[in-house]
């Protein structure tokens, strides 16, 4: 079934045009996936423990925090919430200690670093970045040792943890 289902996505993906900023449905959730570690490892919300409210790439499963919603803010910006956790708590990056850079997710407020840019990157990929750290700050993957597959900012650069999708989910925002 599985295999099934990753052929027809597989089939859609080939046909459907680059999902863009100006394409994405407000009133629909999406999972966002890496080149790096392909649509069966989408960003996932940490439920409990020390790490409760921060984020990985997880096994696919039908889970609510790898369901996004993108909604527009000033600027051209967006912001990132789950249906795990609801529309009043915000994808935000950690500024100093242990976590520098790193997003989790945090009451919504007026903070730069819950403001998202969302640039396309060719063939369907788009690059994430924050208006707290600039476009020269991409949302990228760790690759290896404690923090593996988790998400972090890092200087942009031709890394495929860097190239993300927004799949569009058949959820829809009530």
């Amino acid at each position: 079934m599985r295999f099934l289902k990753n052929l027809i996505l597989g089939c859609l993906l080939v046909t459907a045009q680059p999902l863009l900023a100006q394409n994405i449905d407000t009133n629909r959730y999406y999972r966002l996936n890496t080149q790096f570690k392909g649509p069966d490892m989408p960003l996932d919300v940490i439920n409990g423990g020390n790490r409760n409210n921060d984020t990985r790439l997880s096994l696919w499963g039908d889970f609510s925090g790898q369901y996004w919603r993108l909604t527009p803010a000033d600027g051209g910006m967006w912001r990132l919430t789950t249906m795990f956790r609801g529309a009043n708590m915000c994808l935000d990056i950690y500024n100093g200690g242990p976590r520098n850079n790193q997003p989790h997710l945090t009451p919504c407020a007026n903070f730069t670093g819950q403001l998202w840019r969302i640039t396309p990157a060719g063939d369907g990929y788009v690059r994430l970045s924050t208006q707290f750290r600039g476009p020269d700050q991409c949302l990228d993957i760790f690759n290896g040792g404690p923090e593996d597959n988790m998400p972090h900012l890092t200087r942009c650069a031709n890394f495929s943890g860097q190239f993300w999708q927004l799949e569009p989910t058949d959820r829809w925002v009530n």
